[in-house]
């Protein structure tokens, strides 16, 4: 296995223990440093996500609520329930952010290139024969409340979670008509002078946009329609009432 299908395999089977994966561990060197990067990022992420609860802060929170409303229907406890289960996703998200890799303090446009030499290359190229997984995009997505339209699911070549300037997102390789193109969502992050570009380094472009919640970049080459594109993806875009981090 070459150092090139190793990296793409870890972006897309970190956990993989097959012969060939583990032959490939044990060449050290740089495959060793591929290695160890990927297991230290999985560990945060899973540390992330399993963020212990206080003890009884669902029940705090729904008793406090029922105190305030004891005279209404018994039908009001499902939605106290998701209160609690919402904070404690918005806490894990959050933790994942912090511990996650290490995010210079930027404005929003040294993000994106800080963001684009750090990843977008690598994903560009594990994209190529990475196996699209509807479900665990939906999963990615769904984590920060959004909804993919199935024409915007087939487009999708690779997402992983990533940094953004204001805790976790989701990073996507598009396969789109203009070649592939890399979608950064961020879902707590709002630019006032959006929709602008962002220069980028190696020719690139992104095209920075407000959605309902949060927004998004869109990476490509100079010269393709992402403003075009942008709005695309808007129609295939959805909100659903819920979770809102």
């Amino acid at each position: 296995m070459n150092f090139l299908e190793f990296k793409r395999r870890l972006m897309t089977d970190p956990h993989a223990r097959d012969p060939e994966m583990s032959a490939a561990r044990r060449q050290g060197e740089e495959f060793a440093d591929a290695a160890h990067e990927s297991d230290q990022f999985e560990a945060s992420l899973h540390d992330a996500l399993n963020v212990p609860v206080p003890d009884k802060l669902a029940e705090d929170i729904i008793l406090r609520q029922s105190m305030m409303t004891e005279t209404r229907s018994h039908r009001a406890w499902p939605r106290y329930l998701a209160v609690a289960a919402a904070l404690v996703l918005a806490v894990a998200v959050s933790t994942f952010y912090l511990v996650g890799p290490d995010a210079p303090e930027q404005d929003l446009g040294q993000h994106l290139a800080w963001h684009w030499e750090m990843d977008g290359v690598a994903a560009l190229q594990a994209s190529q024969t990475a196996p699209s997984d509807a479900e665990h995009i939906r999963r990615i997505f769904g984590q920060f409340g959004v909804h993919l339209d199935h024409e915007l699911l087939e487009k999708v070549r690779l997402s992983k979670f990533c940094p953004t300037p204001d805790g976790a997102g989701a990073h996507a390789v598009l396969d789109t008509d203009d070649g592939p193109v890399t979608l950064f969502y961020m879902p707590n992050t709002r630019v006032p002078d959006a929709p602008h570009a962002v220069e980028l380094p190696d020719g690139m472009e992104s095209w920075v946009f407000n959605v309902e919640h949060g927004s998004m970049a869109l990476v490509a080459e100079i010269g393709v329609d992402k403003p075009a594109l942008a709005r695309e993806i808007q129609r295939q875009l959805h909100f659903p009432p819920g979770i809102n981090l």
